[in-house]
């Protein structure tokens, strides 16, 4: 959780960074954030919907507080210093990536979470590379599209715009494909560890109820 915090805060900081790779332009917070999608999948893999989700609504509050700071920290006193003005050049504008997180974090990682619990039921806990990778094609995309147009509408053209998000698409979806060992690994060795491996059986899937100690019969059974 502390790591996933961390990486997404990261990306926060990250995400008016863009490099150009051959005419292509990327993110420097998509370079980042497989690893977020990485840490968050294991989440509900191991540990269920419940737990992944309640891990999100985490992630939104840490980074709310952080955009908040940074963002005020940037506004006062404008003219103190050469440094003062760069950070407001920066981060004056930095509201816009709290209103796309308070987008694109739940939209993203709730739908993440739905695909992979769902298809790990579908699939009996088997093909896990085709349950990692078929999420990271359909959560990279929707965080994308719901992100970075609130967020950088203001940096950057349409066109420019249409080039960083396909090309940060692809790459996220490559680089996860890379990862795919790492997360293999790191899943089973924490379902070991923990002694457990969670099916969401009978499970609600209402984000707002992720913290609520209500049992479901599935797990009344288990006692």
């Amino acid at each position: 959780m502390g790591l996933t915090v961390t990486i997404m805060i990261t990306c926060d900081t990250l995400v008016y960074k863009t490099l150009d790779i051959y005419g292509f332009k990327i993110t420097a917070s998509g370079i980042v954030f497989s690893l977020c999608f990485l840490f968050s999948t294991i989440l509900t893999e191991v540990y269920g919907y419940k737990l992944g989700s309640r891990a999100v609504w985490i992630m939104v509050f840490c980074q709310t507080v952080y955009v908040i700071i940074l963002n005020l920290a940037a506004i006062t006193q404008i003219e103190n210093n050469d440094i003062s003005r760069n950070y407001y050049s920066l981060y004056h504008e930095f509201w816009r990536v709290m209103i796309g997180t308070w987008v694109s974090v739940p939209v993203s990682y709730f739908l993440n979470g739905f695909v992979i619990s769902k298809m790990k039921m579908l699939f009996m806990g088997r093909l896990f590379f085709v349950r990692y990778v078929t999420a990271s094609m359909i959560t990279q995309a929707a965080l994308l599209l719901t992100a970075y147009p609130i967020s950088l509408s203001s940096k950057y053209s349409v066109n420019e715009l249409v080039n960083i998000i396909i090309t940060t698409w692809s790459y996220k979806v490559i680089i996860s494909v890379f990862l795919l060992p790492v997360a293999m690994y790191l899943a089973h060795k924490v379902k070991r560890i923990e002694g457990t491996d969670h099916y969401d059986w009978g499970a609600s899937y209402n984000p707002l109820s992720v913290f609520s100690e209500v049992k479901t019969s599935q797990e009344e059974n288990k006692k």
